[in-house]
């Protein structure tokens, strides 16, 4: 394998009370499906497990995370932010910029090991300025959107963070995934990223989850890719579920099919390993440890595994899958036979919503 890069890894970094990354109600929220998210009759206290909801999933040195990715034989990872501070009643006691600031720290400490991507809700002040500084001063790869916070990807509010990043020539990914009761699924639903990809053409659109787990969504997804040259599907709890829970999982040959049908649909150029995955210093962090290198072992044995089913995967679209996309984008490596010589060169064809008269 050339390179592994996953475009996919929170880091929590908060550093415990007067400090913490997750807003209380994110944390409660959490704390309740643990306690009642099985049948009756449940035993368990939310009240117990809430005060170390955090402490089990925090990694502010970024240790964990790093041996992690040793671990599974990972080369690196993108760092993406998460601020449920709006989306959840804004009591977040580590402020956006100090969680952007460790990144920054975390991306310093470990050169070459983990990028980060910026990614403050939109509607706190100044939140622009934020990702301006973060891109262009401390060199962040990349900006991370969650429209479950509360808006619409084809939100005017989003056009000016769009802007810069195709000025800055980084890319944008954005949640396509459907997660309540955290968030308000219907803004993540993919139809939304037509405007975008119209208005913003030749700005790079990554689409996390690539519609999990709805699968009408992943067909939207598939039909905007399709002709979108400019967005990468990035497939993470398609393969083997969501990490911590196998809930939800495909079987082999579908999840095989999947991976096709991505490859088959936008090119093996534009299909991106991710994981979403959390690492802690912690046993519910070992636990996430082993899920991970069983997740990475099944990427690697894709073309092994296909030819069960008559498909066929060669090692180059492997290599391009697992790491060498990302690595273009994240301009780790130049690759000339994938660079374009022309763009579209117009933006934001369609005006704006006027009212009526």
């Amino acid at each position: 394998m050339a390179m592994i890069l996953d475009n996919h890894v929170h880091v929590v970094t908060g550093k415990g009370p007067g400090n913490q990354n997750l807003p209380p109600r994110y944390r409660w929220t959490l704390a309740m499906t643990w306690a009642y998210g099985g049948p009756p009759p449940w035993t368990r206290n939310p009240e117990e497990f809430y005060p170390r909801q955090e402490q089990r999933v925090a990694d502010p040195d970024g240790r964990a995370t790093i041996a992690g990715l040793d671990r599974a034989g990972v080369d690196g990872a993108v760092m993406i932010p998460v601020d449920f501070g709006p989306s959840h009643g804004l009591a977040q006691e580590q402020s956006i910029e100090e969680t952007h600031e460790t990144f920054r720290d975390l991306q310093n400490a470990y050169p070459g090991r983990l990028f980060a991507f910026a990614g403050p809700d939109a509607r706190r002040p100044d939140s622009l300025e934020l990702v301006r500084r973060a891109i262009g001063d401390w060199g962040f790869k990349g900006l991370k959107l969650m429209p479950e916070y509360g808006y619409y990807t084809s939100d005017r509010l989003l056009y000016g963070f769009y802007d810069y990043c195709l000025e800055a020539d980084v890319p944008v990914a954005i949640c396509t995934n459907f997660e309540p009761p955290f968030s308000r699924g219907r803004f993540n639903d993919p139809l939304h990223l037509t405007d975008v990809v119209a208005d913003f053409p030749d700005l790079n659109v990554i689409f996390f989850h690539a519609g999990y787990p709805l699968h009408h969504w992943w067909q939207v997804c598939l039909g905007i890719a399709r002709t979108a040259l400019n967005t990468y599907l990035e497939l993470d709890s398609w393969i083997l579920g969501f990490i911590g829970s196998p809930a939800r999982r495909l079987g082999e040959e579908e999840t095989i099919r999947r991976v096709a049908q991505a490859r088959d649909t936008v090119g093996a150029h534009r299909v991106l390993f991710g994981s979403d995955i959390q690492f802690a210093p912690t046993s519910w962090g070992e636990e996430q440890a082993q899920r991970y290198v069983e997740r990475v072992e099944f990427w690697k044995s894709i073309p092994e595994r296909a030819k069960k089913y008559g498909i066929t995967f060669s090692q180059e679209e492997m290599d391009l899958m697992m790491g060498l996309n990302l690595a273009r984008l994240l301009k780790i490596v130049d690759m000339p036979e994938y660079r374009k010589k022309r763009k579209y060169g117009w933006k934001i064809v369609v005006p704006p919503p006027r009212p009526t008269p």
